[in-house]
């Protein structure tokens, strides 16, 4: 076989196909290096919460293959660079790495916990970067077993990075897109807690009645009041208005009044 016109050809031929995409960085058999920019056209799965409008990047995969000696009889080496190209013009630079910022920014609450917004584009949080070295071996593998060995194999490597790319944009935003709807979830149950407050039982309103009779002085209050009747000072008429008769012990009625304290504050 002869090597050089075999990359040759197939140099004419990819170059006929991707007019626009195409770049030769070294033409010198061998080691013949071509590049092609590989748009991608990603498109949200048909159950997802986002469309393609809610893509507001191009991604763009900028393909190196380096053609060895014997290739197509050896696997080229593949090289894949992501770029993220905004969809719309921005006229200042400046204004744009400022809005950049703000974006990546991350907001926290009063403890300290990111917060989640229910309006937060998840496409945006998509980037090429950790797909490329398991594509790369997809490839690889692909070589071997689709025995591409001995053919021309350019196009369909191109044709086969695309496919793949795409396919993990997809189930990467659905991903996404779970951990975003589970963590709104958790956010959710956590700001309903606030609303319930702290169940109320009749042990806990004694408690929460003896503090807080304490820290009045109402007990050392009573407690003179009834040193000062039992020595006569007061009248029984004035002991019985005061309460003074024994109010360590809860009557019936004070009995009531917990559970009616107790069912108002659950409430």
């Amino acid at each position: 076989m002869d090597y050089k016109e075999e990359q040759t050809q197939e140099l004419e031929i990819l170059e006929s196909i991707y007019p626009d995409e195409f770049t030769v960085l070294n033409s010198e058999y061998p080691e013949i290096e071509l590049q092609i920019d590989i748009k991608l056209d990603p498109v949200p799965l048909d159950d997802s919460s986002y469309t393609v409008d809610s893509i507001t990047n191009d991604h763009i995969l900028h393909t190196i293959f380096t053609l060895p000696e014997n290739y197509p009889d050896e696997a080229p080496l593949i090289k894949i660079m992501p770029e993220e190209v905004p969809k719309f013009d921005r006229d200042d630079e400046d204004v744009d790495d400022e809005d950049d910022e703000d974006k990546d920014e991350i907001e926290y609450d009063d403890h300290g916990n990111p917060i989640v917004s229910k309006f937060e584009n998840i496409p945006d949080k998509i980037h090429f970067d950790e797909f490329i070295p398991q594509c790369i071996e997809k490839l690889n593998e692909q070589i071997q077993e689709d025995m591409l060995l001995g053919m021309q194999m350019c196009f369909a490597l191109i044709s086969n990075i695309k496919d793949y790319a795409e396919q993990w944009f997809q189930e990467k935003l659905s991903e996404l897109e779970k951990e975003h709807d589970r963590l709104l979830l958790e956010r959710e149950k956590e700001e309903q807690k606030k609303f319930r407050g702290t169940k109320v039982t009749r042990e806990s309103y004694i408690e929460w009645r003896a503090k807080f009779r304490k820290e009045l002085g109402l007990d050392e209050r009573d407690a003179q009041r009834r040193l000062a009747a039992h020595q006569g000072r007061l009248s029984g008429r004035q002991i019985f208005e005061q309460g003074l008769a024994g109010d360590e012990d809860l009557d019936e009625e004070n009995e009531s009044l917990i559970s009616e304290g107790v069912k108002a504050i659950a409430v």
